[in-house]
């Protein structure tokens, strides 16, 4: 290995262990039960591995949510998404999520965020989320405020110059689950996906089919908040993604490469659906087949079941 590449090894090394030191140093600041919980615990193996042995594959990032009371009566998750190179080269994805913030103030606290970072954390060197999480506990009722102006505000001119961009990534993503039961995350799977404007259907139950289709950058968001979720097992079974170029509006580009125009919604693809406990009850894989077909979805039953037919899930 030459001496630049066990540099920039060494540089990385570096990084992931501070990251590493101070999701430990959080973990006893926010200690009380469903404040600070890490998305996959795998990832904190999987950096300790390579750290410490360089034949481990790096394939996790440091993910993790807070759970804070920053709104009387209500709960809003602050989400965390760490870069390898942070908190020396890159600086972390973080967003503010709540039943009651709409997802284009969302990405307006982002911004705000992100502004705050670049105007207040001049040096980089150590790790900085705790100050930006107490800077969101001090200034969150401003933070709504502010973004609620922003999205209510007329755009300028120069803010409408050119807003359609000249292509833009279309994904599909096809998702399972063990299983799929909680009320409660199924209306968050609906919500976001509806919210985002995305297409596609969930599958409650055991095991649960998710698939979603829209712009890269919602389903994106849409994984980020789903995965956050308490799961025995998620995971993206495909992923598909295909270059549109703008002919119209966004929606119009995306309209000619869903498979799904319905909107979003679940199917239990069951024999009783009329049943309330329907999700309880095994799939129907004829009904199953049938929906894959009229939406020219066929092909994904090979990725999920192995091969071209089958005649029941477990």
């Amino acid at each position: 290995m030459m001496e630049e590449e066990i540099l920039q090894l060494e540089f990385l090394k570096q990084n992931l262990q501070l990251q590493l030191d101070e999701f430990q140093m959080l973990s006893e600041i926010f200690c009380s039960p469903g404040e600070l919980q890490l998305d996959d615990y795998g990832s904190i193996e999987n950096l300790t591995s390579f750290i410490a042995d360089t034949k481990v594959r790096l394939d996790k990032k440091m993910e993790y949510q807070f759970t804070l009371p920053l709104l009387e009566n209500e709960k809003v998750q602050i989400l965390v998404e760490l870069p390898h190179h942070y908190p020396v080269l890159e600086m972390p994805r973080i967003v503010i999520r709540s039943a009651i913030i709409a997802r284009d103030q969302e990405r307006e606290l982002q911004k705000r965020i992100q502004q705050y970072i670049e105007a207040e954390i001049i040096e980089r060197q150590d790790p900085y989320v705790y100050q930006i999480v107490c800077w969101i506990q001090d200034n969150f009722t401003d933070l709504l405020e502010s973004s609620r102006e922003r999205k209510d505000s007329p755009s300028s001119p120069s803010t409408n110059a050119n807003i359609t961009p000249k292509s833009i990534v279309f994904e599909r993503l096809w998702i399972y689950s063990h299983h799929l039961k909680s009320k409660s995350k199924r209306q968050t799977i609906i919500k976001t996906a509806r919210d985002l404007g995305l297409t596609g259907f969930s599958r409650p139950g055991k095991p649960a089919i998710i698939c979603i289709e829209g712009p890269q950058s919602d389903t994106q968001d849409f994984w980020r908040t789903i995965k956050a979720l308490r799961w025995q097992k998620i995971q993206i079974k495909l992923s598909e993604t295909e270059m549109a170029f703008m002919d119209g509006s966004i929606e119009q580009t995306m309209a000619k490469l869903r498979r799904f125009e319905t909107g979003f919604r679940e199917e239990l693809f069951c024999d009783m659906e009329e049943d309330s406990d329907a999700e309880d009850l095994p799939m129907s894989m004829s009904l199953f087949m049938k929906f894959l077909d009229k939406h020219n979805c066929s092909y994904i039953k090979k990725t999920f079941f192995g091969f071209q037919g089958s005649s029941a899930l477990s």
